[in-house]
């Protein structure tokens, strides 16, 4: 392999459009196929401001295997939901947004869904999205060339060399989703991280289950 073709790496460009999807459906800031049994996550709160005690995660992304088979499911899963607490909180890379969870789920395994899904008491907007459907837009994303758009895969702007090993096995962490303030399209979903950048979410490459690494650009 060229060193010119290591420098090209697989995305997806998310492209939200306003749309009305549902839990069945893959979509920024919708609601969650979340079955009733299973407790909402919640953030303890430790990482907050300390007047703020612990709140709910807010759903903000849901995509499915169907749609989106780029994405590495752990066996046994067809569903990836990424939660934000929707409060400051301190990254370990130093910078601010908000906390991050990770659910992968099998989305056939779930028959009652949960009949209201809870809301903070408090939260900044800016971390809120809107409501979008996706149309996605699968390209080559050169090292040279990156896209600021809402993406799975592809290469970080990043604004100096930054990498993340596991925090349980030391694996090297890659990025797989990068949640972003500003859509090449110009339909922004009103969130908005550091100034103006993107949320970028690491995976472990061996297990995408350990902890995962945040950076925002």
């Amino acid at each position: 392999m060229s060193i010119d073709a290591e420098r090209v790496r697989p995305a997806v460009l998310l492209n939200p459009l306003a749309g009305d999807p549902t839990d069945a459906d893959s979509h920024i800031g919708g609601p969650m196929l979340w079955p009733i049994d299973d407790p909402w996550p919640h953030c303890d709160g430790a990482a907050h401001d300390q007047d703020s005690g612990a709140e709910p995660f807010v759903g903000a992304l849901q995509l499915y295997r169907r749609d989106y088979p780029e994405l590495p499911f752990p066996e046994g899963t067809d569903l990836l939901q990424v939660f934000l607490c929707t409060l400051h909180h301190v990254l370990p890379s130093g910078s601010y947004g908000p906390d991050v969870r990770l659910v992968w789920r099998d989305s056939t395994t779930v028959f009652e869904l949960i009949e209201e899904e809870p809301e903070p008491s408090e939260q900044e907007e800016l971390y809120v999205p809107t409501v979008n459907a996706l149309e996605p837009i699968r390209f080559g994303e050169h090292e040279d060339k990156v896209s600021g758009g809402t993406k799975i895969g592809g290469w970080t702007a990043w604004s100096g060399p930054v990498e993340f090993a596991c925090a349980e096995c030391g694996t090297a962490q890659v990025q797989t989703l990068s949640l972003a303030t500003h859509e090449p399209s110009g339909e922004d979903v009103e969130w908005e991280f550091g100034d103006a950048g993107n949320l970028n979410v690491f995976t472990c490459e061996k297990d995408v289950r350990h902890p995962i690494a945040v950076y925002v650009d």
